[in-house]
């Protein structure tokens, strides 16, 4: 009786994993759905007020920079707060907020309400990926990419399908009104399925490694990493704000149609990171494959800026997806196994990230006004040809190296 009791624990602790799990991936998904989803609801909005490229761009990375911004205060209010609670009080601020939406009078003030939708998310997105990180050790490193690939899904494929569904059949005034309706249902999910308390992670403290400016740029796995990162949350905004205009008023696609460049290239990113990454990471060739990667980026961009037709866009889209997908997956790895203070590096990464994405969304709108879209998508080849001959002609002997001791 005394051996049935461990192996009853053990089975108990298992079936609440699985529940977490579940309920966790639901909640991820819908999350990512209403980001998706709301990206496009503001887009749509903005054109029904007739704004500038310069004016979508500003109400677009209004979010992403209101997100930066609350990143590292997030942590904070977190580590002394109930992540169950804050997340449905934010998810119920935000139903509230998409209700007033659709009456405002003027673009600015479509900014500066998505400017606080970003400080909210900012710390939906804290507590919800604090809490992975604290049952992963649990669930397994095999499942590592699962918060970050179903969050990309429901943001870059369901969210804005649905966006555009709802729009199409019920009008944009409603489609806010269902977003709305989803912030309220995600309050009463992240109620069941968030712990009361964030926890800590297993050894209390940092990781042991390089955590100063100084030390981290010495690593070439780090100078390389924040640099492709940089250029891919750059790029990805650039054409993710304007993939719609483009579907628009360059194919002249029907308005149910607009989406489907954005839902293209997240889908082959998605794909990449759930399903290919013991090919990528396990493959003798990584760092060509690395390269080849950014290669494909540079194929979009020149589709996407000389070849204006159906067929072009679509590759591009999909050539994107799955040159982001791969470059996220190397430099993940590359990050996992160097000898650097991962929180550290992880902050640095987000807020690069959402920085470079608020940058690439306005300077594309700003120059798209003055030299038009596609010359701008043609103008960002210029600092990825750059990185590319520098990194992969040139090949750091010792990023080339450690890629090879790290697997």
């Amino acid at each position: 009786m005394s051996g049935a009791a461990p192996g009853a624990a053990a089975l108990q602790g298992a079936g609440e994993l699985r529940r977490f799990l579940a309920g966790f991936i639901g909640l991820t998904l819908l999350s990512g759905m209403t980001i998706g989803m709301n990206k496009v609801l503001a887009t749509m909005f903005g054109l029904h007020l007739g704004v500038s490229n310069f004016q979508l761009a500003l109400i677009s990375s209004a979010e992403s920079c209101a997100m930066a911004l609350g990143t590292l205060p997030a942590g904070r209010i977190l580590a002394r707060g109930n992540p169950k609670t804050l997340y449905a009080g934010v998810s119920l601020a935000l139903s509230a907020l998409f209700c007033i939406l659709p009456w405002l009078p003027g673009w600015q003030w479509v900014a500066l309400l998505m400017f606080l939708v970003g400080l909210c998310i900012a710390l939906r997105v804290v507590a919800m990926s604090t809490v992975f990180l604290v049952r992963l050790p649990a669930l397994g490193q095999g499942k590592a990419g699962w918060y970050k690939g179903t969050l990309t899904f429901g943001m870059q494929f369901a969210g804005p399908l649905t966006g555009n569904y709802v729009i199409a059949h019920l009008g944009l005034h409603a489609g806010f009104l269902v977003s709305s309706a989803m912030f309220a249902i995600l309050a009463v999910l992240g109620w069941q399925v968030l712990p009361t308390h964030a926890g800590h992670r297993a050894g209390g403290g940092t990781a042991a490694g390089a955590s100063g400016w100084g030390e981290l740029l010495r690593l070439p796995a780090v100078r390389t990493t924040y640099l492709f990162e940089v250029l891919a949350s750059f790029t990805a905004s650039s054409v993710g704000v304007f993939s719609i205009l483009l579907a628009l008023q360059v194919l002249h696609w029907p308005h149910e149609h607009a989406v489907w460049l954005m839902a293209v290239q997240g889908l082959s990113y998605v794909v990449v990171l759930l399903g290919l990454g013991t090919a990528v990471l396990g493959s003798p060739q990584r760092e060509r494959i690395y390269g080849a990667a950014h290669l494909a980026i540079m194929a979009a961009l020149v589709l996407l800026g000389m070849l204006p037709s159906t067929v072009s866009y679509l590759a591009a889209s999909v050539l994107l997806g799955l040159g982001l997908g791969v470059n996220a997956l190397v430099n993940t790895h590359r990050i996992a196994h160097a000898p650097v203070d991962k929180a550290r590096v992880s902050a640095h990464l987000t807020l690069f990230g959402m920085a470079a994405g608020t940058m690439g969304a306005l300077a594309a709108g700003r120059l798209g006004d003055l030299i038009g879209l596609r010359n701008v998508f043609l103008l960002w080849l210029l600092p990825w040809l750059a990185a590319w001959l520098f990194y992969h002609l040139r090949a750091e002997p010792s990023a080339a190296h450690q890629g090879e001791t790290l697997r």
